[in-house]
């Protein structure tokens, strides 16, 4: 009995493994392929946009790290606010597909505020982020610091399907800055008067690349300060062209305000001057960024920043210690180097959520550190170049507008040599 019991068994077995391997074959010979696919919930980005986009295609092998991959990449887009796929079989070995996308709001003000000493300055504007439907973004600013400056520029990252985008900007800036002869300082009008035209090449979901360059005039007029330099420039005008080369490695996961992955952004820079006989200009920095979440309200975020360029004892210089760029409640373009070392670090959480809006406070510690004109790198751990500002904000978030986060922040320095606090207001996440 025991004998026709084990071989009952093992014929069983037998059979059964000779089913799987033939399930297995059919399978690898016939896979699962996409019959059709649907996009829900459009109301003004165009189909026909998002299908030259997305990676898959009517007719591919269905494949759900694709699936997931694609829907990362709809997220990303600045028309959508969150999506997700859904799988159903339509007949024999073929299946639809449908995305369900859930639209931003993109025509958006642009608005940043900051105190300065006791003076109050302030950025407005208008941007729409999916023009014609097609997720160009066109925008216009006007920014007030006892100056007046104003930008355009037009965004096509999608111009030419997924791979090929271009953009066009055109900027009048124009800003008091202060600029240092050694330990001495004097005030200068600042105006930048630029036209730059840029490439985009995309050839993965992770990886991009931007490349082009720009025409520009600077102009420097003396203000005021730094009397006994007599040799100081009175008024200084350059015509100059940049080119520009950026590199982009994107792997994060988006869940409305939550991130978690990491970014790194690399930007190279060669700035020549037209109207004099000098060597090309050299500028290059590398952005890191790491996000974390952290529980199911927390997110972590770190961004490491290092950057060098040509070391010309120079004092337009061409790295700024800035609250809006690098250091909260510094103040405005308060000192300029040839090198730079920051890192930026806080922690985000959510303590309000609904399904349109989010409140999350903020703690975050920033540090920097630059090496002065034409310096050594014993600049950077000397105590009167270091930064360090620690300080509390709050973010208030409207989930389904596209990068509608204001951001308010106050920052205050930690070391007895930089020691300068202030507000430090905007839109969109510090970084």
């Amino acid at each position: 009995m025991w004998v026709r019991f084990s071989v009952f068994l093992l014929l069983l077995i037998i059979g059964s493994l000779s089913l799987t391997a033939q399930e297995s074959d059919s399978t690898a010979q016939n896979p699962p392929r996409i019959w059709k696919i649907e996009f829900k919930g459009l109301e003004k980005t165009k189909t026909s946009f998002l299908q030259n986009v997305i990676a898959l295609s009517e007719g591919d092998v269905l494949d759900s790290n694709r699936l997931e991959e694609d829907v990362q990449m709809l997220i990303r887009l600045p028309s959508v606010a969150h999506a997700y796929y859904q799988v159903f079989r339509s007949h024999e070995n073929y299946y639809r597909v449908y995305y369900h996308i859930q639209e931003n709001f993109t025509l958006l003000p642009i608005f940043n505020i900051w105190t300065v000493g006791d003076q109050l300055w302030w950025m407005v504007g208008l941007s729409e982020h999916n023009l014609l439907g097609q997720n160009i973004q066109a925008s216009a600013f006007y920014r007030n610091n006892t100056k007046h400056s104003y930008g355009l520029s037009l965004n096509a990252p999608f111009l030419m399907g997924a791979k090929w985008g271009m953009s066009l900007n055109y900027a009048d800036w124009v800003s008091d800055e202060p600029v240092y002869f050694g330990e001495v300082t004097a005030m200068y009008e600042y105006r930048n008067r630029s036209m730059e035209i840029l490439g985009l090449y995309r050839w993965n979901f992770h990886n991009q690349v931007q490349f082009g360059g720009s025409l520009f005039r600077e102009r420097y007029t003396y203000l005021s300060g730094a009397e006994e330099i007599t040799d100081k420039p009175m008024l200084l005008t350059q015509n100059k062209w940049l080119t520009k080369l950026t590199y982009q490695y994107y792997k994060v996961k988006q869940h409305y305000q939550y991130l978690d992955g990491i970014v790194n952004n690399l930007n190279l820079q060669t700035v020549v001057t037209t109207s004099e006989q000098e060597p090309p200009f050299n500028i290059a920095w590398n952005d890191f960024i790491v996000y974390r979440r952290t529980g199911e309200k927390g997110n972590l975020a770190w961004r490491f920043r290092l950057g060098f360029s040509t070391n010309n004892n120079s004092p337009f210089s061409a790295f700024v210690v800035d609250n809006q760029m690098n250091i909260r409640g510094v103040g405005d373009r308060i000192d300029r180097g040839s090198a730079v070392v920051t890192l930026n670090s806080e922690y985000r959480h959510t303590f309000w959520e609904k399904p349109w809006v989010a409140i999350q406070g903020v703690g975050f510690v920033d540090y920097g550190s630059w090496r002065q004109p034409g310096g050594e790198l014993d600049d950077f751990v000397e105590a009167s170049n270091v930064y360090v500002h620690s300080g509390l904000g709050a973010r208030f978030i409207l989930k389904k507008v596209y990068n509608a986060t204001l951001r308010i922040d106050y920052g205050f320095g930690l070391t007895p040599e930089n020691n300068s606090q202030g507000w430090v207001l905007g839109l969109g996440q510090y970084f």
